[in-house]
């Protein structure tokens, strides 16, 4: 089998040869080949990414690119733009205008925030106008050239981004004004997240049509920044609700987590998506790999494996070797497991290392055992 044949085996509730192997490159590909990355038309579906993939034998998925064009109406402008140095975007509307700005920073290889877009209840206000100005086009047709770059080396999962309280949090609020305006300002939050997720669903009945198999949401979700009381709130009926309406499209879906998860990784699998991206185990995390699995039971794909820090050189081969070990033994109690970075192969490590994980899926991810 290949890549490919594994994780769709996986995600059909069959058990492949072997636990697949997705690697997560983007972050640390940018970082080597020495270049600002755009911000606003990242992907990952290239020739060179593709063939990095190939070079260190992992399945391609993340950063596959969209299946829509978000358009505005109403007297409704949104820019984003680079200038320099700095990542600009903004929202134009008759009632105001917000703003955001980030700043590269050539030592994390990233786009750090220097100015959040809402920092008032009028910027709030401004961009929930926005939002409910917000629409969408198909554009079915990039799913042709997501399978092109696929082929027999991965399945390209399509994105539709964040839901409401994760785009606040994450992106365009911040934690502590988010957390505070929760408090301060419950009726406007509240207008907000349920404007934006019923724009959501509406994005999520678009990609219902498409012929993608599997399609990525999610709010870098952890359980320190959206506690498990948030997520139960703000998050948990839309993410059942987007499983929901993508099951009965015949479509499998992932949420994206890429944080702590002790108490939350649970609720995810009651919501009903059948996988939980990029998780992270201690000690970057907060859980074991069993702890996990026993968290989230047996029927959630578990996607990532590898702490941040145990693919950087301090950490040794035989460390890094006992580390991922760990995580392939849970297909001793589900096959629903996939080998991935969780999140992302960080810059400064070795492509030697990389190579490694191939090794060591080979070896140690066999099933049956």
């Amino acid at each position: 089998m290949n890549e490919r044949e594994r994780l769709l085996a996986v995600l059909n509730h069959k058990t492949p040869d072997r636990v697949p192997w997705f690697a997560d490159l983007g972050h640390w590909a940018r970082s080597q080949w020495g270049k600002p990355w755009d911000l606003f038309a990242i992907t990952n579906r290239t020739q060179e990414m593709i063939d990095l993939h190939k070079e260190v034998k992992a399945g391609w998925y993340i950063e596959a690119g969209t299946l829509h064009q978000e358009v505005y109406e109403g007297g409704v402008k949104r820019e984003r733009d680079i200038v320099g140095d700095k990542a600009i975007e903004c929202f134009t509307t008759p009632i105001g205008d917000v703003r955001m700005e980030r700043k590269w920073n050539p030592v994390s290889y990233s786009w750090d925030i220097v100015k959040l877009m809402v920092e008032s209840i009028k910027d709030l206000k401004i961009l929930t106008y926005a939002m409910e100005r917000k629409r969408f086009i198909p554009q079915y047709e990039n799913w042709d050239l997501i399978e092109q770059a696929a082929k027999d080396i991965g399945l390209g999962f399509p994105s539709v981004g964040y839901t409401g309280l994760g785009s606040l949090i994450s992106y365009y609020m911040g934690i502590q004004n988010t957390v505070y305006a929760l408090y301060d300002y419950p009726e406007q939050v509240q207008r907000y997240i349920h404007t934006y997720n019923n724009k959501h669903l509406e994005l999520i009945d678009l990609y219902c049509k498409s012929p993608a198999p599997h399609i990525l949401f999610g709010d870098n979700l952890s359980s320190d920044v959206q506690s498990p009381v948030l997520f139960t709130h703000y998050s948990f009926d839309h993410y059942k609700e987007i499983a929901h309406k993508l099951h009965d499209s015949g479509k499998t879906v992932s949420a994206h987590c890429d944080g702590r998860l002790n108490n939350i990784i649970g609720l995810v699998a009651k919501t009903g998506v059948d996988v939980a991206d990029a998780c992270t185990p201690a000690p970057g995390g907060d859980l074991s790999p069993k702890e996990i699995r026993r968290q989230a039971g047996n029927e959630l794909v578990l996607f990532g494996g590898v702490s941040p820090n145990m693919w950087l050189p301090q950490t040794t081969e035989k460390d890094f070797i006992e580390h991922v070990k760990k995580w392939l033994d849970l297909r001793k109690e589900s096959p629903r497991l996939v080998q991935s970075a969780g999140d992302q192969v960080p810059p400064g490590t070795s492509i030697a290392r990389i190579k490694l994980m191939a090794d060591i899926v080979e070896e140690y991810g066999r099933y049956p055992m």
